[in-house]
């Protein structure tokens, strides 16, 4: 690609599709999904950036990595301790900006074209290949700050995008707030915040039992509904579908029995 075809695609407009996205129980969120050759450009960007090693509490975005691989990590720990990063995908372009400079050490001009490549109106864009593990890399200062505070208290991390999870035999209040201190050092704020003492808890989608990995009812309640309407549908394209959604469910499913 010339330097010109390349500066196009650094000035935003025209360059994304915006669209409302409906969930059951949940608000509207919008979607901001690049255009062909913009996505083309900050797949090959992610696909870079993957090829980096990732740290052991990082579970998503990585490759060989699951939320059941997440879960598994506090199955047998006496508390867990749940955060979530509130708007987390509102990652800054000057947070982003700092990353290609001061981590990748990249010249000021090569950040900011990428930084402008991979941003859209100040943000990470929704709707973006890119956005999933950039996200990560921009705050990876905090990330590595906060591994070394759980790691000094001997407890486990783990990383699922916007979901902490903390446990070990204590997870003291202190290293909770020291934990904190670091999401709100960069600007953010957390949310959702929970903590199991017990021996059933739900992490990332996954219940745990005596130590044991089960399926969500609701996702049992899911298959059921799915194959209902397969057994319904006659247009072939709602059909295959229904059929790769039921798949992915069962795929799933069988990953969590194996465990």
């Amino acid at each position: 690609m010339s330097q010109k075809e390349l500066k196009k695609l650094t000035v935003p407009k025209n360059l994304y599709i915006e669209r409302e996205e409906k969930k059951s129980g949940k608000k509207p969120r919008i979607i901001e999904e690049p255009k062909f050759q913009l996505k083309r450009i900050q797949k090959r960007i992610a696909n870079l950036l993957s090829r980096i090693e990732t740290p052991g509490f990082l579970f998503c975005p990585a490759k060989g990595r699951s939320n059941i691989c997440n879960a598994r990590q506090h199955a047998n720990q006496a508390v867990v301790h749940k955060l979530d990063i509130k708007t987390f995908f509102a990652s800054s372009s000057k947070r982003v900006y700092w990353f290609f400079h001061t981590v990748m050490q990249c010249a000021s001009d090569i950040a900011g074209i990428l930084t402008k490549l991979s941003t859209l109106k100040g943000h990470l864009p929704t709707g973006s290949p890119l956005s999933p593990i950039l996200s990560y890399y921009t705050y990876v200062d905090m990330w590595n700050a906060i591994d070394k505070i759980v790691h000094e208290a001997n407890c486990i991390l783990t990383v699922y995008m916007d979901d902490l999870t903390i446990s070990g035999s204590k997870v003291s209040r202190k290293l909770i707030w020291q934990i904190k201190e670091q999401i709100y050092r960069c600007g953010l704020k957390y949310s959702k915040e929970k903590r199991y003492t017990g021996k059933n808890r739900e992490i990332t989608g996954v219940i745990i039992v005596n130590g044991k990995l089960k399926l969500p009812n609701r996702q049992h309640l899911k298959m059921y509904k799915l194959r209902g309407q397969i057994q319904q549908e006659n247009q072939a394209e709602k059909l295959s579908k229904l059929r790769q959604k039921l798949q992915g469910l069962e795929a799933q499913a069988r990953l969590i029995q194996e465990v």
